[in-house]
């Protein structure tokens, strides 16, 4: 075939090819940036949309849209009759469910945006300390051009700060899937003008069945991924230890002061190795062990931290401090029948144990023993003494 005659087919072609895509105009679509459910009446659930409308000459591109039905595409469905611009979902960023909904379980809804090809698997799911609909539509004091946006930011940037576990769709099914290894997500309120993290939902399997505050997070994200320099740790240590390294005149005013007083830290810049091993025998026993790299950001007493024996007495304090409060939520969530650390899938693999079924895992976890050591080296002050 000669050359001139190859330019034209593959013009050809491609017009054809393109003529048989569908056209989709910006701005006629409503771009889905954060769905909700809740429970309803009669059985129904309720969906919330959060969309984002493209038009130039409007600062406010948001729409919320409201609806009930039997399933989560049937209330897309009717949304679908408020609205002039066509419904997509390649841009959701977020999925909200309420409280009530999350304690009966969430699998078959979550299962819904697994099936969706448009839909990717880093979305992150969160779960409304009330209502997905009062999140979604809570009208915040500083205002922002598509909530939907503004709160996958929220835990985007907890997430890069190492404030929190990942709480994407591949990370929840995977966990849920998995026999001994439990999911946790961001509990989310709207308070004082502003939406924010609340603390953290703990799950047994799809359902959420216990709240914990923001502040025990670390002890249970630091057994579950390592930190890379982001992380960041307020800790409240007994202040007798440190009495006798104080100048008189502190000391004098410490006697006077309750003997419950804590000496406040805050560490930055923490970086983390962790290793949770099983035991070989039946009855599940592990052995934790924590080695964590600081550096100190805040103190809120004065201490000679350029003599060694106070720094070596500040790590020793802050790592049995650290042991303290790892025991501590280990506790909870056996009492609580929850397993995010993934102590089960450890357990299973160690003992070869393939045949092992989440009732199992559930009777064995209650049981199981824990050995915890924890070593934490301040490799710098901050401060000039």
């Amino acid at each position: 075939m000669k050359k001139r005659y190859i330019l034209p087919l593959i013009l050809m072609s491609v017009s054809l090819i393109s003529g048989c895509v569908e056209n989709k105009y910006l701005e006629s679509l409503g771009l889905i940036t954060a769905v909700g459910y809740d429970e309803s009446d009669n059985d129904e659930l309720k969906g919330t949309l959060v969309l984002y409308q493209f038009n130039p000459a409007m600062e406010d591109v948001e729409k919320v849209l409201t609806s009930k039905a039997n399933t989560t595409k049937g209330a897309r469905l009717s949304m679908n009759f408020d609205t002039d611009h066509k419904l997509v979902s390649g841009q959701l960023r977020i999925a909200i469910y309420g409280r009530e909904l999350a304690g009966k379980g969430i699998s078959h809804l979550v299962d819904t945006l697994e099936r969706d090809s448009s839909i990717g698997n880093m979305v992150y799911l969160a779960i409304a300390d009330t209502t997905a609909e009062d999140i979604l539509t809570y009208q915040m004091i500083d205002k922002h051009s598509n909530k939907g946006t503004y709160l996958y930011n929220l835990v985007k940037q907890n997430v890069e700060s190492e404030l929190l576990i990942a709480p994407t769709l591949q990370e929840f099914i995977t966990d849920n899937g998995s026999v001994g290894k439990d999911p946790i997500l961001p509990l989310l309120s709207a308070t004082e003008g502003t939406l924010k993290i609340k603390g953290f939902a703990l799950f047994h399997k799809d359902k959420f069945v216990k709240e914990i505050n923001k502040e025990d997070l670390f002890y249970i994200r630091s057994l579950v991924e390592n930190y890379n320099t982001a992380g960041s740790l307020e800790v409240g240590l007994p202040m007798e230890p440190f009495k006798s390294h104080m100048s008189q005149d502190e000391n004098s005013a410490w006697e006077e002061l309750d003997k419950e007083e804590k000496l406040y830290i805050v560490f930055d810049g923490i970086k983390s190795d962790y290793h949770v091993k099983a035991g070989k025998q039946e009855k599940p026993t592990f052995t934790i062990k924590l080695k964590i790299d600081v550096r100190l950001h805040e103190i809120t007493e004065k201490l000679k931290l350029s003599d060694p024996k106070i720094l070596n007495l500040v790590e020793k304090e802050t790592s049995k401090y650290i042991k303290q409060n790892i025991m501590k939520n280990i506790k909870m969530l056996q009492e609580t029948n929850v397993d995010p650390i993934g102590f089960g899938m450890e357990y299973k693999t160690v003992r070869n144990h393939h045949t092992l079924t989440q009732e199992e895992w559930n009777d064995l976890y209650k049981d199981a023993t824990f050995d915890v050591s924890v070593e934490l080296n301040l490799i710098r002050t901050g401060v000039t003494d």
